[in-house]
């Protein structure tokens, strides 16, 4: 229900200057202090508002407004006007000047001063004069633009972002192309805009809405279904679903590629920034291919990784033999393979031999500057670090991410690393692709490796299994599963999954996998009595146990379920202080997951940590700490909007992380979800336990379900690179003559 505030602002609790967000006490015209909150501009304490909101109970505060709109209100008596003149917002310009001016000039004294400075001149001289009226113009533009924004049905939070951005161009910037906020402005995409523009009269039929309709589908197409293109009929056929309108859009196509902003190939329209990135990785991964690294004395490499077995133990297979080998020899290699395949002991064998061949110490710090091993994500690089006892970090912290949109680490100014091992690579999209093949030096050698039958990466392309089936490039299949893996039924299963062969005999409960059939609520409750038993046996909810479900809504979606466990088991449930951001509340203890890149906190989409401390600051407003592996990050009230708790995530977030217990739910709700590389992917999460619950013939349909191929071009760019490149070098052959050498 909205609520209607008028009154003049007491005083301010809390104001942060960069984001406008302010608390403040509002004396209403009955005498009542109210306390407001929302995202304005400095308020004159002298001026009446009207604000409009929810009202909203705080734990100690009480009652509060939660403001989405407000505007100012200018009947003024002369006592407010002299207040007004005499406030913070005009310098120089004392209580005793102030009622001078009103005086002389009465209670339209704003207007007069703003038509001509000159009438101030009995009063002040020529440098107060224009400095007052400069500052009056300012103010009182700044709250008309305020005032207009809201009336676009902005809210006071977003209205304070778009004035922060443009200044008093805001509105010039808005009317010239009220779209423009979908490419400049962060969290903008189309639906805001056009809502924006729908207000300020814009048509669907306007060319700003067409142009601005096609960047939205090529976008969402993008990131939402990981397509890099569409062709002109699937286009068109998207973009009159968005407007709802019949219309040549053919114009607003031409203006975009004169633009530049997509690009038109093979009668295919990508978005530019998609067709570059692509572009480039077809064209760094041929050049690396193609360089000529320090020839490896063969007989040398292979007495030491005889050697090396021997130490460590291990007796390598054919195929790993080959795998080391091939890595350490070509500037460019990938290996893939599923659970249990010993790609770890690979990437462990490989360290070794190239640390041990080129005379290093692992443990020496400065071999950290001749081999870097890298994942996508905290989780994956902590493991691999675990794993093989050598530091590892995500691709961001290797490039030096900045958390705009740069990198210290580019083609101008490479990686110092001879050696690069990624893992976990069917994660990356195509943009970090490029940024990372585009920062390794012309003389090192790439090893990528990852299971390219998982989930593809959250953001555009295929990259992992485009490169694979080029077959321009060093591949290394890893099919056997080795002796200890033989014994892991979540093994069993997940390659039964992966090449569509589930048996009635796998669905069967055994020691480490274990089936549950049951309706929504059984599941809930046995979910809950499970992750309670498990506590009582040691196993620890933060680091040890996962429930995995493919989507947030619903009975047994990841909201509801995550509330239900934090209930349960979070011992500071309802005690304490607690911070609430819409339905949603966090106590000391919680298991939180980051939903959006934050520059400001250095925190990454997906990054998990635990709330440690929640405490009132110095103006007595709560801020929660969350610890991200080592990172202390705070968070404000408004900094909640890109948090959530993680007792449950979805099966892509929980992707380069393993888990000693992994529950995954399958039931009809997620029917539309369920691919076999889904299922594929959550299963390879558990390490020690699985517990599969809902309908097993579910479980059967998903295995024979695949996720669509992607339509990407960087197979096809590859092949056509590496053909220029060996023509190239045939001509050059072809060229030379008996003189040459003379």
């Amino acid at each position: 229900m909205e609520n209607t505030i008028k009154g003049f602002v007491k005083n301010y609790v809390y104001r942060n200057e960069d984001n406008g967000y302010t608390i403040a006490r509002l004396t209403t015209n009955n005498g009542k202090v109210v306390t407001i909150v929302g995202y304005f501009p400095l308020l004159s304490e002298e001026m009446e508002y009207e604000f409009k909101g929810e009202m909203i109970e705080h734990p100690k505060y009480g009652e509060q407004l939660k403001v989405i709109s407000y505007e100012r209100l200018d009947d003024m008596s002369e006592n407010g006007l002299v207040r007004y003149l005499s406030s913070d917002n005009f310098t120089g310009i004392g209580p005793k000047t102030a009622q001078k001016i009103v005086d002389l000039l009465g209670m339209d004294a704003i207007s007069k001063i703003l038509e001509d400075e000159l009438s101030l001149a009995p009063i002040l001289n020529p440098i107060k004069r224009v400095r007052l009226k400069k500052e009056l113009i300012h103010h009182q533009l700044e709250h008309m633009i305020f005032i207009k924004l809201m009336d676009y049905g902005l809210t006071s939070k977003v209205a304070t972002k778009l004035y922060k951005t443009y200044q008093h161009q805001t509105l010039e910037k808005l009317e010239e192309d009220p779209y423009r906020l979908m490419y400049e402005i962060d969290g903008f995409g189309f639906i805001k805009s056009r809502d924006i523009a729908e207000k300020m009269g814009v048509a669907k039929e306007d060319i700003r809405s067409l142009k601005a309709a096609i960047v939205y589908t090529l976008e969402t197409t993008a990131f939402g279904e990981g397509d890099l293109y569409l062709n002109i009929n699937e286009l068109g056929q998207r973009v009159k679903k968005i407007l709802d309108i019949d219309v040549d859009y053919q114009e607003a196509i031409d203006i975009l590629l004169k633009e530049g902003k997509i690009i038109l190939e093979n009668n295919q329209y990508f978005l530019s920034p998609i067709y570059e990135a692509e572009k480039a990785i077809a064209k760094r991964v041929i050049e690396l291919k193609n360089q000529s690294l320090h020839t490896f004395d063969d007989d040398l490499l292979k007495l030491m990784l005889s050697q090396i077995s021997l130490q460590k133990s291990i007796d390598y297979t054919e195929k790993q033999v080959e795998a080391i080998l091939t890595a350490i020899k070509n500037p460019f290699t990938i290996i893939t393979g599923g659970p249990g395949t010993g790609k770890t002991t690979l990437i462990d064998g490989l360290l070794t031999l190239y640390a041990n061949y080129q005379k290093l110490k692992l443990s020496d710090p400065y071999t950290r500057d001749e081999i870097a091993l890298m994942a996508p994500t905290g989780r994956a690089a902590k493991r691999m670090e675990e794993l093989l006892n050598f530091p590892a970090r995500t691709i961001h912290s290797h490039l030096g991410f900045d958390f705009g949109k740069s990198f210290k680490y580019d083609k101008r100014s490479p990686l110092p690393h001879k050696l690069i091992i990624i893992d976990e690579a069917s994660m990356i999209d195509i943009f970090l692709m490029k940024y990372l093949l585009e920062s390794v030096r012309d003389d090192a050698s790439v090893v990528i490796v990852g299971d390219v039958d998982q989930l593809p990466s959250v953001g555009p392309g295929y990259v992992l299994g485009d490169m694979i089936q080029s077959g321009v490039i060093h591949v290394i299949r890893l099919n056997e599963i080795h002796r200890q893996a033989k014994e892991s039924h979540i093994i069993k299963l997940a390659t039964a999954i992966n090449q569509q062969v589930l048996t009635k005999e796998l669905l069967t409960s055994h020691e480490d996998v274990i089936f549950y059939k049951g309706d929504h609520e059984q599941i809930k409750h046995v979910i809950l009595n499970q992750i309670e038993g498990a506590i009582h046996k040691g196993y620890d909810l933060i680091e040890d146990i996962q429930v995995l479900i493919p989507q947030y809504k619903g009975e047994l979606g990841i909201d509801r379920m995550n509330q239900e466990i934090q209930k349960k088991f979070n011992p500071n449930y309802k005690k304490g202080l607690h911070m609430t951001y819409g339905d949603k509340s966090y106590y000391v203890g919680d298991k939180v997951i980051q939903l959006q890149n934050d520059r400001d906190k250095e925190i990454m989409n997906g990054d998990i940590g635990v709330v440690k401390d929640i405490q009132r600051n110095e103006k007595d407003q709560l801020q929660m700490t969350v610890l991200f592996d080592s990172n202390e990050v705070r968070f404000d009230t408004a900094d909640l909007e890109n948090l959530n708790l993680a007792y449950v995530i979805s099966i892509h977030k929980s992707q380069g992380s393993e888990y000693k217990i992994v529950f995954l739910p399958i039931i009809r709700n997620y029917l539309h979800m369920l691919k076999k590389e889904l299922i594929y992917t959550a299963i390879t999460r558990a390490k020690q336990y699985l517990l599969i619950l809902g309908d097993m013939n579910l479980l059967q349909y998903a295995s024979n379900q695949l996720v669509e191929k992607r339509h990407t071009m960087l197979q096809k760019r590859l092949t056509s690179n590496d053909k220029d490149s060996d023509s190239s070098e045939n001509n050059e052959e072809e060229a030379l003559s008996p003189y040459d050498f003379m």
